[in-house]
């Protein structure tokens, strides 16, 4: 019997987002926004071209209030997330919480640590921003992936959020 190899297991790094992220960013936020299309099917994304998102990209890395880091393993993107910090209903305090917009591993990194780690940096980013003590956040209800993920780093539900179309319910004849 032959003797059993580990197994590589992936390196990566975590740094901030730049522009130049552009392109590998917009492929994976594709992929992130196609999972959630087919999770639930109310998701339903706009189009966005890549020179918009890479625009749009510009202008959320230049604000002081928000923060993106990618994993790289070598030149490849692995994951990314980003966050930003936002006001409360004026009737709630604290009067800022963190949330984080979006959180993504490409699969073949999954279950690796990279989705955690992502998280560490953007708590840590958050935990230097003054008067933000918490995070706030949506996850889609259908997906029970992403849910236990949260809940196992420490989320716990707060808010519900429903969801109800304007139309009247079609009827069962």
């Amino acid at each position: 019997m032959a003797a059993s190899r580990p197994v590589p297991v992936a390196t990566y790094t975590i740094r901030r987002a730049t522009t130049g992220d552009g392109a590998p960013l917009y492929g994976a936020w594709q992929r992130l926004r196609q999972h959630n299309a087919e999770i639930d099917r109310r998701v339903i994304p706009a189009p966005v071209s890549q020179p918009e998102f890479v625009s749009d990209l510009e202008q959320l890395l230049s604000r002081p209030r928000s923060a993106t880091f990618v994993a790289e393993n070598g030149s490849t993107l692995a994951g990314f997330i980003s966050g930003s910090i936002e006001q409360n209903l004026p009737d709630r305090l604290p009067e800022l919480h963190a949330t984080v917009g979006y959180l993504w591993v490409e699969e073949h990194f999954r279950r690796r640590g990279i989705a955690r780690a992502l998280f560490e940096q953007i708590a840590n980013w958050a935990r230097r921003e003054e008067a933000v003590d918490h995070f706030e956040m949506a996850v889609l209800k259908a997906d029970d992936d992403a849910a236990g993920f949260w809940r196992s780093i420490g989320f716990t539900p707060f808010i519900e959020r429903l969801w109800a179309p304007l139309s009247a319910p079609e009827s069962d004849q």
